[in-house]
This record gives C-alpha cells, sequence and structure tokens, in this order.
C-alpha cells in the first residue's frame, strides 16, 4: 500500500508538471504579443513625436545662428570701408602735419615656439629667433588672437619670452578700455588671476563707466608695447566696498594654452615723406 501511495503520488506530480509548462509558455506568448503591441502603438509614436520635436528645436536654434552670423558677415564689408577710410583720412593728416611715424606702425617677425617647460609653463617660453635676426629685449609678442608677453632675454638664434600670465608682479602693460569708437580710458593691467583666468586692471580714471564685453588694448604709454595691440574683453567689473574705484576683470584674446608660432613686433622704420 505504501508503494503504491508513492508511484501515485509520482504520477500526480509529473502530470502537473506537463500542464503547466504549456500554460507558462502560452503566458510568455501572450506577454510578448500585448508588449509587441504597446511598443509599435504607444511607446514608438511617442518617442519619435519627441525626437521630432527636438530636431526642429535643434534645427530652429542652428536657422537664427546662422541668421545671425550672416549678418554679421553682411557688416563686416561696411566695417573695411570705414577702416579703409579712416587709414586714408589718417595718412592725409599725417602728410599735413609732416608726421614721419605714427606710434602704432610696426612690423611682425615670425618665430616658432622651441622650448615651454612644464614647470614654466605660465611664466615663459623661448622661440628660434634671436640677436642675430634682429630681436631686442623689450619686443612685444603676440599670436594671431593677441598679447601674450615680451622678450626679455635674447641670444644669438634665440630668446626667451615673459607670459603676461606669470605671477612676476613687475609684468605691468599700459592698456586703455575702449568705451565708444571715440573714447578710451586708461588703465594698467597689473596682475593675472589663474583661479579666474583673467587679467585684472586697475583703473587710472575711476570716473570712466566700464561694462562688459569691452575691447582692451594696449596704451603705448608704458614705452614697451605698442599701441594698438589686442588684449583682451572685459568680463566683469566689481566695486570695491571698501575703497574707491572698482576691479575690471578681462578674459585674454590669446589662448596661452596650445600655440606653436608666434610673432616678435618692431616698430616700423620710419619712411620720410616726400
Amino acid at each position: 500500500m505504501v508503494l503504491i501511495a508513492i508511484v501515485m503520488a509520482v504520477s500526480f506530480l509529473l502530470n502537473v508538471v506537463k500542464v503547466a509548462q504549456p500554460v507558462a509558455g502560452a503566458q510568455i506568448a501572450g506577454y510578448g504579443f500585448f508588449a509587441m503591441l504597446r511598443y509599435t502603438l504607444i511607446e514608438n509614436p511617442i518617442r519619435s513625436l519627441i525626437n521630432f520635436g527636438d530636431d526642429l528645436t535643434s534645427f530652429w536654434k542652428l536657422k537664427q545662428e546662422n541668421d545671425y552670423y550672416r549678418s554679421q558677415l553682411d557688416m563686416l564689408a561696411l566695417y573695411k570701408a570705414e577702416l579703409e577710410e579712416a587709414y586714408r583720412q589718417i595718412a592725409q593728416l599725417k602728410e599735413l602735419a609732416g608726421i614721419k611715424t605714427a606710434a602704432n606702425e610696426f612690423e611682425l617677425k615670425s618665430a616658432k615656439v622651441i622650448y615651454r617647460s612644464f614647470d614654466t609653463f605660465n611664466h615663459a617660453l623661448v622661440i628660434n629667433q634671436g640677436e642675430a635676426e634682429g630681436i631686442k629685449v623689450n619686443q612685444a609678442v603676440i599670436t594671431t588672437k593677441g598679447l601674450i608677453g615680451k622678450v626679455t632675454d635674447v641670444f644669438e638664434h634665440s630668446a626667451v619670452v615673459r607670459l603676461l600670465t606669470t605671477q612676476d608682479v613687475q609684468n605691468k602693460v599700459s592698456v586703455k578700455i575702449q568705451l565708444s569708437p571715440a573714447t578710451s580710458a586708461e588703465a594698467v593691467l597689473d596682475r593675472y588671476d589663474p583661479n579666474r583666468r583673467a587679467y585684472v586692471l586697475q583703473l587710472l580714471d575711476t570716473n570712466s563707466a566700464v561694462l562688459e564685453n569691452m575691447t582692451v588694448i594696449t596704451s603705448g604709454l608704458g614705452g614697451v608695447f605698442p599701441a594698438g595691440l589686442l588684449v583682451g574683453t572685459v568680463t566683469e567689473v566689481e566695486q570695491l566696498v571698501n575703497a574707491i574705484g572698482m576691479k575690471i576683470y578681462v578674459t585674454p584674446a590669446a589662448d596661452f594654452k596650445s600655440f606653436d608660432y608666434v610673432f616678435v613686433v618692431d616698430y616700423a622704420q620710419e619712411v620720410p615723406i616726400p
């Protein structure tokens, strides 16, 4: 009797397992069908609609940017014409006044960076032009984007350039902030703030209204840097609480991280006016 009971129990369990397997398979098949139906009718259309909206928004932004840049390009011809006319007027005034050389007339000598140590990366670099090529101490050095420093040591075929990003307190530059096409404010580039990645300017005329996005160029008053070299753009004007005046932060126009070639600025030779 015990043996018969065991055999019957085992047979019953086997029959239950055989019946449960098709039921489970049917449930899985049904779940897969409804999942596919939900994805086809609900999830996929919603996702496609969202992607279409994102694409439409991106297209609209690109169109606006394209229209803006096209308008700026259209203005370049006007600016060029005005600049050429200004040069013609300056030449006529110089001829009338008998001036031989203006302060911002200079020549550019190209040079290649041959050494820039990691330890002095923000302090100095070495170029492959020296005394034999006409390089002199205190000549300004620029890249295609703006001023980066000046020559401090000259050898026969190389020279050391001290960068404006150095922490040397003696590395000051006389600059002016272009308030308008006809007016400017005199200032001094006091130091470079590595935390803000910006120059700190000391304004000499505290009555001037300096605003963000104003252009900063060399003034030529220091006797080292010629006038008109691009320095950077005003990004922040901080009013001093316990003192009269303001602290001006200027983002450098030049990229100090990556450049292989520079220009050494030399005053042009005087050309006599007939």
